[in-house]
């Protein structure tokens, strides 16, 4: 029990954590802005579609190597990332994998830098 004239410490404690929280999110949120993510995710969803009408036809997808043989029956051309970077492809045959490094071009890193991958919570092709 509080004493009469000394606020209670749940009253002063709450405030501060509201606001430290807060400001953690914020602050994270901030930091990993990256203006190329749209642009990834839609040309992601693109080459997911290409690659599932392929994958029909063929049966399955090539294992690795760049996505040349989309073009021109799939796509009219192998799209780049927003920094003129080439998509990582791979797959197990069903499942593709892609991959963009960001503004750098290297694994790793935040804000623009920040690497993207088919996987990261955005539309997957099913294996079938």
């Amino acid at each position: 029990m509080s004493q009469p004239g000394r606020p209670h410490i749940m009253a002063v404690f709450l405030p501060i954590a509201f606001v430290a929280i807060g400001l953690v999110v914020w602050l994270g949120i901030r930091g990993k802005h990256d203006p190329g993510a749209a642009q990834v995710h839609a040309d992601f969803a693109r080459v997911l579609a290409a690659l599932d009408v392929y994958r029909a036809e063929h049966g399955s997808l090539p294992e690795e190597g760049d996505l040349s043989f989309l073009v021109p029956k799939y796509l009219p051309e192998v799209p780049k990332d927003p920094w003129g970077h080439d998509y990582a492809y791979a797959s197990n045959g069903q499942s593709p994998f892609l991959q963009s490094y960001g503004q750098d071009g290297l694994r790793g890193g935040n804000g623009p830098n920040q690497d993207h991958t088919n996987h990261d919570g955005h539309a997957v092709l099913k294996p079938r």
